[in-house]
C-alpha cells in the first residue's frame, strides 16, 4: 500500500529527467554557436563548423529522447 501524500505523487509525475534537460540545453546553447560560426564567414565555414552543428543537433536528439522516456515512465508508474 503506497503511504505517500498525494502531494507527492503528482510532483513525482511531472518530473522531467534531469540529464535531459541538461543536455537540451547545452545543445541550444551549441546550436547557438554553430550557428554564429556558420553566418560570420557568409555561409564558407569548413568542417568544423559542420561537426559542431551535427555534435549539437546529436546531444539534442539523445535529450529529447531521455525526456520523452522520462515522460512515458512517469505516466506508466513508478517500477517496483
Amino acid at each position: 500500500m503506497d503511504h505517500e501524500p498525494p502531494a507527492t505523487q503528482a510532483a513525482r509525475g511531472r518530473r522531467f529527467d534531469p540529464l535531459g534537460l541538461w543536455l537540451c540545453g547545452l545543445a541550444a546553447l551549441g546550436l547557438a554557436r554553430a550557428w554564429m560560426y556558420l553566418v560570420r564567414d557568409a555561409g564558407s565555414a569548413g568542417a568544423i563548423g559542420w561537426i559542431w552543428f551535427g555534435g549539437s543537433l546529436l546531444l539534442g536528439g539523445i535529450g529529447v529522447a531521455l525526456l520523452l522516456r522520462g515522460l512515458a515512465t512517469s505516466r506508466r508508474g513508478p517500477r517496483r
